[in-house]
C-alpha cells in the first residue's frame, strides 16, 4: 500500500510540553507518523534534511537561530515540506514575514493549536 501524503511529520518547538502535546494529538491521526522532534533550530535543519518529512510544525522562538531561519533554509531545499508555523508570536509582522519566507500556514499557539491537526487531516485527504 502506498503511504498517504503528509504522513511523515517533524515537530520543532523549544517547549517540551508543547512538543509532547502536539505529538500526542498527531499520533491519534490515521496514517500520520511523527518521525522526529527537536527544541533547537540547528538540529531541526539537520533532522529535516536527513529525515525528509512531508510536513513540519515549527515554532518561531527556538535556540540556535530561531524558526524563521529554519523556515527560510528548508523552503529553499528541493521537495520542501509543507510548513506550519505554530507560535506565541502571532502578530501581523511575524505572520507576514513567515508567509514571505514560504510558510504554508501560520497559527497562534494560544488560540489555534487544534488547527494544525485539521490542516494535516485535510491535506492528507486531499492527496489520498
Amino acid at each position: 500500500m502506498k503511504p498517504q501524503a503528509y504522513s511523515k511529520v517533524f515537530v520543532a518547538d523549544d517547549s517540551p510540553i508543547v512538543r509532547e502535546r502536539l505529538i500526542s494529538l498527531l499520533m491519534e491521526l490515521p496514517n500520520v507518523q511523527v518521525i522526529g522532534e527537536t527544541g533547537g533550530a540547528l538540529e531541526a535543519i539537520d533532522s529535516i534534511r536527513r529525515l525528509k518529512p512531508t510536513a513540519v510544525v515549527l515554532d518561531i522562538s527556538m535556540p540556535g537561530g530561531g524558526g524563521m531561519s529554519v523556515l527560510e533554509t528548508i523552503k529553499k531545499e528541493d521537495q520542501a515540506p509543507m510548513v506550519i508555523m505554530l507560535t506565541n508570536f502571532a502578530n501581523e509582522p511575524y505572520r507576514r514575514r513567515c508567509l514571505q519566507l514560504g510558510a504554508d500556514y501560520f497559527f497562534d499557539k494560544s488560540s489555534e493549536f487544534e488547527k494544525v491537526i485539521h490542516v494535516l487531516r485535510k491535506a492528507r485527504r486531499a492527496r489520498a
